[in-house]
């Protein structure tokens, strides 16, 4: 049996993935394993909460995206310490 990804987990590897620079929808599609149109709506719905933004044909991180990301590392870490995994 797959388990599938939340769309939680799939928003934090996306922003994870542009922690460590800009890039292209096309590149961050083929790395995380998602379908395009799937990226594409969920990249303008983190651009359109300020997460992400768009320039040169390339989408980066806000250090508002980094903020939530680091948020969420610490929720992990939390979650772990509890015996609870998270993805």
């Amino acid at each position: 049996m797959v388990r599938r990804r939340s769309r939680v987990v799939i928003i934090m590897q996306i922003l994870e993935y542009l922690s460590n620079g800009c890039s292209r929808p096309t590149k961050i599609a083929t790395a995380l394993n998602l379908a395009y149109d799937r990226l594409d709506n969920m990249l303008n719905q983190l651009k359109d909460a300020g997460l992400v933004e768009f320039n040169n044909d390339e989408y980066c991180i806000t250090r508002r995206g980094l903020r939530l990301l680091d948020e969420y590392r610490r929720f992990k870490d939390l979650a772990k310490s509890f015996g609870i995994e998270i993805d």
